[in-house]
């Protein structure tokens, strides 16, 4: 297969884009983080000259692209946990262990891997973590990906994780304004300077030296739900980065469990996924 040369000028009206924002308001078929991989790769250059993602363009510049042919792979081993799907939506139960897309020193076998050498296309709306499972969306079509990508934008989907915490949460129930930045060490904290972020919790049950809690983010700020209970002193029970280990659990006990919005029909839509068995084992024993 041969490789495919792109070349676009940039515009007046597109003087100042990000590099990767102008890539993918050129060609939405790939998503912000597999364009970023792109030009990290040097398939993307500017005015003939290698570049990064965060390159403010210039009125005028050449923005040349290499598009990769693909070799042929073999068929994912893992199959996927299909909870819906139709012409337009795929909803998927993701296991723990998978990551999203291509991002860092995960270029391949990533869920994004998955699911274009299983549908012809497929665009993921929003991300878990590695280590998270549950309700995933999954657009089949560019016109679906706008239509969800704004309902998340507009804070319009409602998402429901199950979460187990280290010690009694208290007060039972509480709404939590508090805005999330990038510490000096990498990760995420709790901080007057950092972006809006807003979650509300519940207790629903009270085990030995443990909460377990309904909790919906109205924001959708990275590792934004392990960030909030941290702050409180409650971390997610198994969260190695934001607490501590937990004996019998191999990651942290967090589940996305349901997900809700109306379509573009004005049907109201929900989708569930079971608390896998590590957890409901390890929630069975606390008991």
């Amino acid at each position: 297969m041969v490789n495919h040369k792109l070349s676009f000028k940039v515009l007046p009206n597109q003087a100042g884009m990000r590099l990767d924002a102008f890539l993918v308001k050129r060609q939405p078929a790939r998503s912000r983080n597999q364009w970023s991989v792109a030009i990290k790769a040097k398939q993307v250059l500017v005015d003939g000259k290698i570049a990064k993602a965060k390159l403010l363009l210039k009125r005028g510049q050449r923005v040349g692209v290499t598009i990769v042919a693909k070799t042929a792979t073999a068929k994912p081993k893992l199959k996927l946990s299909i909870i819906h799907q139709d012409k337009n939506l795929i909803v998927l139960n993701k296991p723990a262990g998978l990551v999203m897309h291509p991002a860092g020193r995960h270029h391949s076998g990533t869920l994004l891997d998955i699911l274009e050498a299983t549908f012809s296309e497929a665009y993921l709306i929003h991300r878990l973590d590695k280590d998270t499972s549950g309700v995933v969306l999954v657009a089949r079509n560019l016109k679906t990906k706008e239509f969800l990508s704004q309902l998340f934008a507009k804070h319009l989907v409602k998402k429901t994780y199950l979460a187990l915490l280290v010690g009694k949460i208290t007060p039972v129930r509480a709404y939590l304004d508090l805005p999330i930045k990038r510490g000096r060490n990498g990760k995420f904290e709790v901080g007057a300077k950092g972006r809006t972020a807003k979650s509300f919790y519940q207790a629903i049950e009270y085990l030995s030296g443990f909460s377990l809690v309904e909790v919906c983010p109205e924001s959708g700020r990275t590792h934004q739900i392990r960030v909030h209970l941290k702050a409180l002193g409650y971390p997610v029970a198994g969260d190695e980065m934001y607490g501590q280990k937990t004996a019998g659990l191999s990651r942290q006990f967090l589940h996305a469990a349901k997900i809700e919005f109306v379509d573009k029909n004005g049907k109201p839509k929900s989708f569930t996924a079971p608390l896998p068995a590590d957890l409901t084992n390890f929630l069975n024993s606390s008991r």
